[in-house]
Order: structure tokens, then C-alpha cells, then sequence
């Protein structure tokens, strides 16, 4: 008769192991919104405790194969085409270069970009009608846009060191905006002041479709994995995404919030 009892704390410690929630960021420098979620999620209910692990892209797809993970973060061009788990694509990162609208130029190539960054003295008189030094701003590493520039254009090589770099973009457009001479790197804003514009990079302009679409050229979305059917832990996870309070932690970290 005393099995009953110790047969339910069996079964209550099991429910609680199954409730567990394990994430696995295979993301080059590191996912900020889905983390911050669970974090969220992990202090609004302790019952469910949150694994989050840095881990490479065939390790996390093979864990979450094998039941290791049951959420994987990853970037939707890494995502294998035969993937057949569930999708949910929450955010796009994308890179834009910002000049003054009294500058001429309108759209450059990348290595017209990476040259413009990386040369120690460019001058406007080689890309546009300016007759001038080049004064460049960009974003301090660790800072949301600065990561996009190593991924999109500058691939191990260094920005120069005349570029002053700032803490966000917002401080980087203020600056391009006061400076017909200027140009900056940062995150895509969908409300850029007047003082300046984006340029158009390989033919493609950045607007809030072409970077929502991924067809700009320095736009990438970003998904959570899951299994085909996901578990309870990871589902209620995945509606928490779906809230306005997420897609808010999407846009503090410099992302544009999408659905597919």
C-alpha cells in the first residue's frame, strides 16, 4: 500500500524533468531576443527550468533530432533545405549604410562599401560628386549593427581606424545627418530622420519590404526550431513569441520583427 505514494513522487519528479525547457543558440555571435525571453520565462516560473547553450549548427540540428534540445536558433539561410521540424521566423537582421542627403550618391556595390570602410583616407570624389574627405561613424563591437558589419562586408579584414565608432545607431545617423561628407554603418531603422537616407546596396534599396523579404542583399531572418510536433514546454514558448512584449525585445535588439 505504500507504493502509491512514492509512486506519485516518481511520477510528479518525471513531470517535472519533462517540463524542461533546453535551448540551443546556434547563431555566429549570439541570439539577444529569444534569450531574453527565457529568461523572462524562467523567473516568471521556476517550475520550468530553462537550458540555454551556446552550440554549433550541426551539433544543435542533431541535438534537437535527438530530443538533447527542444528549441534551436539559427538563421534562415543556415537551415537545411530537407529540414522538416517546425519553423518559427521571428526577426531579420539587416545592415544599412547611412549618408547625408546633400551627398549625390544613391547606391553603392559591397566592395565599393568594404573599400570606403577599410582604405585609410577615401575621398567622395570617387564615389559621388562631393569634393571631399570621407568621414566615417560606425557602431562599437558588442553593439547591436557591428556584428552585421563583420558578417556582411568585412570578413576578417579591420574597419580603419579613422572610423569613430558610437554606440548605436540612432548617435550614427545624428552624426551623418550633421555632416554632408559623412557616412555610417548601423542597424536598418524603418523611421530614418530626413537629415539622411540609406543606400541602395547592389541594386536594391533598403526598404521596410525589401528587408522584411530578406531581398536586400545585407538582410538575413532569423527562426527558432522545433520538432514537427513540438513538446508542451517549447509550444507554449513558441505562443509567447507570438506577443507584442517579444516583438518588443525583437526591436530593442536592432532586428525588424517578421511572421514568415
Amino acid at each position: 500500500m505504500k507504493l502509491m505514494p512514492i509512486l506519485a513522487v516518481i511520477l510528479a519528479a518525471a513531470s517535472i524533468a519533462a517540463a524542461e525547457l533546453r535551448i540551443a543558440d546556434a547563431t555566429g555571435h549570439g541570439d539577444i531576443p529569444v534569450r531574453q525571453l527565457a529568461l523572462r520565462q524562467a523567473l516568471s516560473d521556476p517550475s520550468v527550468p530553462v537550458k540555454y547553450e551556446r552550440s554549433g549548427k550541426a551539433q544543435a540540428l542533431a541535438g534537437l533530432a535527438g530530443g538533447r534540445f527542444d528549441l534551436v536558433i539559427m538563421d534562415v539561410p543556415a537551415i537545411p533545405a530537407d529540414f522538416k521540424g517546425t519553423r518559427k521566423v521571428y526577426g531579420v537582421r539587416a545592415l544599412a549604410f547611412y549618408v547625408n542627403v546633400a551627398n549625390t550618391l544613391e547606391g553603392a556595390k559591397s566592395d565599393q562599401l568594404r573599400d570606403i570602410f577599410t582604405d585609410k583616407k577615401p575621398r567622395w570624389q570617387d564615389y559621388s560628386f562631393l569634393a571631399a574627405d570621407i568621414k566615417r561613424y560606425g557602431i562599437r563591437p558588442g553593439k547591436p549593427g557591428a556584428e552585421l558589419m563583420a558578417d556582411f562586408l568585412l570578413r576578417g579584414s579591420k574597419l580603419a581606424e579613422e572610423t569613430t565608432l558610437l554606440k548605436s545607431t540612432p548617435e550614427v545617423v545624428l552624426m551623418t545627418g550633421a555632416d554632408p561628407a559623412a557616412i555610417g554603418f548601423g542597424v536598418y531603422l524603418s523611421s530614418a530622420p530626413v537629415q539622411v537616407k540609406m543606400l541602395a546596396v547592389d541594386g536594391v534599396a533598403p526598404t521596410l519590404k525589401s528587408v522584411r523579404e530578406a531581398t536586400y542583399p545585407l538582410a538575413v531572418k532569423r527562426a527558432v526550431l522545433a520538432a514537427k510536433i513540438p513538446g508542451e514546454t517549447a509550444r507554449k514558448f513558441l505562443a509567447e513569441m507570438e506577443k507584442a512584449d517579444f516583438r518588443d525585445l525583437v526591436k530593442d535588439a536592432g532586428m525588424e520583427p517578421v511572421e514568415k
